[in-house]
């Protein structure tokens, strides 16, 4: 089974979402688990069997008195399932680092949420030949201290989000390849491996072709439904 995991990020308001809602519920599909992440204000719009809810974000605390934090035990509450961790604009704009990862994914494991820890490297990164070498800093810093019984990891090339630019299928492949190898070699137990990085219905069947590749992460042309439809239509096949 193929995973289709919807990243709203900060965009659409509440009247958008509704309509949204009201056209995504219809949809079914037997070879796509298909999650919906939108911001966290319009978690409780989305409550639909024929797919499941994600969260941006979780509080990196343990102490439940933090005025504007979110708690796993909320999250699980309102029948969240799965939790984004380290996505490279949180990185960036919010200067999360390792311990605030850690932090959150042992507050999604401990209420049996599932995680999607999302790492990549810079343009610099890739330009100056180091794209392996942060990959594995940012895998072994993080999981080595965590429970790896309910992880995903998400590679998103930071180069490639919301860019339009997509890496060569090869270079993906070859990528993805080495995550799985290394996540084998530390931990011996195999890991979910998603894409993201400018996935659309345009580029998503052949990026789908990709060996070890379990499912997309989807920005942008995940805020139409019609996108959505189109995406789940081409995994079907």
């Amino acid at each position: 089974m193929k995973y289709l995991v919807c990243n709203f990020k900060n965009k659409l308001n509440k009247e958008d979402i509704i309509k949204y809602n009201n056209r995504i519920s219809e949809l079914v599909s037997k070879k796509v688990k298909l999650v919906i992440v939108p911001s966290l204000p319009f978690l409780c719009c989305f409550n639909n069997s024929n797919y499941s809810i994600g969260s941006q974000d979780i509080s990196s605390f343990m102490d439940k008195t933090i005025t504007g934090e979110v708690t796993g035990e909320q999250l699980k509450s309102i029948g969240v399932e799965y939790v984004i961790v380290g996505h490279s604009e949180r990185r960036m704009y919010k200067q999360e680092i390792n311990i605030d990862f850690i932090n959150k994914i042992n507050n999604a494991l401990e209420n049996d949420i599932k995680v999607i820890y999302c790492i990549g490297e810079t343009l610099k990164d890739k330009e100056e030949g180091n794209t392996y070498i942060v990959l594995e800093k940012q895998i072994s810093e993080v999981l080595n201290n965590v429970d790896l019984k309910n992880i995903m990891i998400a590679y998103e090339p930071v180069w490639a989000i919301g860019t339009g630019i997509t890496p060569k299928t090869k270079d993906i492949c070859e990528t993805v390849e080495f995550i799985k190898d290394i996540i084998d070699e530390k931990y011996d137990i195999n890991i979910g491996v998603l894409y993201g990085g400018s996935v659309n219905p345009e580029n998503i069947e052949e990026l789908s072709s990709i060996k070890n590749v379990s499912g997309f992460l989807v920005g942008g042309a995940s805020l139409k439904v019609t996108n959505v439809i189109d995406m789940l239509d081409i995994l079907d096949k």
